[in-house]
């Protein structure tokens, strides 16, 4: 990967849509090249997909919480599996600090958080803590910087 590689990213990053011509003209190279480049990214596994951004402020009534989910050493496999498992669990990261997973949860309520979130997670064996911050607007989100 060098420059022109990582220059594609950003600007798929901003706008997936963009047309092979447009990419070019921004990065002063071919369409073709640009096609190529894409192609290689996604052969290699550095691009996995392409997807959508939906705009929060069109779901007024959607919670995002962030989890933050201590457990003993020895449950990590079964707590990510079960994590994975959950509907309403979008994002799963294992963190070092403060504990060992972070999970980000979309929701139309606080009973739905606890109902179909909480509760049967901190049911499962070897979940030590569970910690819930509710997110109150996103001010930016960026795969690649």
């Amino acid at each position: 990967m060098d420059g022109i590689d990582g220059a594609i990213l950003r600007e798929l990053q901003e706008d997936g849509r963009v047309t092979m011509a447009e990419l070019g003209a921004k990065l002063g190279i071919a369409p073709s090249t640009a096609f190529k480049r894409i192609e290689k990214l996604k052969a290699t596994g550095i691009i996995e997909r392409f997807t959508i951004v939906i705009n929060q402020s069109h779901f007024e009534h959607m919670i995002v919480a962030f989890l933050n989910v201590r457990v003993d050493s020895d449950a990590k496999p079964e707590v990510e599996r079960f994590l994975r498992s959950l509907p309403h669990v979008v994002e799963v990261y294992e963190v070092l600090e403060p504990g060992d997973f972070i999970a980000k949860a979309q929701v139309h309520s606080i009973t739905e958080l606890k109902r179909d979130v909480l509760i049967p997670l901190s049911g499962v064996a070897g979940v030590r803590d569970l910690q819930t911050v509710l997110s109150v607007k996103r001010v930016k989100e960026k795969a690649f910087a």
